[in-house]
């Protein structure tokens, strides 16, 4: 059972270490606001359709990974290979990880950043709407 999860975790650790960082950024290197772009109910049509694909391709995944699984218990050979491969997978994750860690944690704070002041200005502009007493 420990190693179906080391190895279904090696595998999804290497689809996400096969993810750069930069597919998130345009090519000027400062991230796309493209909320402006798209109405509200497009934008929010576009993140259901993505999270459906994202949840198809995980599926797909799991299937995959479940049938080599069962490929792994009957051949020694295949067990050995599978687990040399997660064994891989999650080194290369982990040094992905540590190589990108100063631009994921520059990424996290300006977001913390941009959240905290978009927070600030809707309660700036609550307060500003709320109707004074005579």
């Amino acid at each position: 059972m420990s190693s179906r999860i080391a190895f279904a975790a090696g595998v999804l650790l290497a689809s996400l270490a096969a993810l750069p960082l930069s597919a998130q950024q345009s090519s000027s290197g400062t991230l796309r606001d493209t909320a402006a772009a798209k109405s509200p109910s497009a934008k929010s049509a576009t993140t259901d359709s993505a999270l459906v694909d994202l949840g198809r391709a995980i599926a797909e995944l799991a299937m995959s990974v479940q049938k080599v699984v069962d490929q792994a218990k009957k051949d020694p050979e295949m067990r050995r290979a599978a687990l040399q491969t997660a064994s891989t997978a999650v080194s290369v994750a982990q040094k992905t990880l540590e190589e990108n860690k100063s631009e994921i944690e520059r990424l996290l704070a300006e977001a913390s950043r941009k959240i905290a002041a978009m927070d600030t200005s809707a309660k700036k502009q609550a307060t500003s709407k709320e109707p004074k007493a005579p």
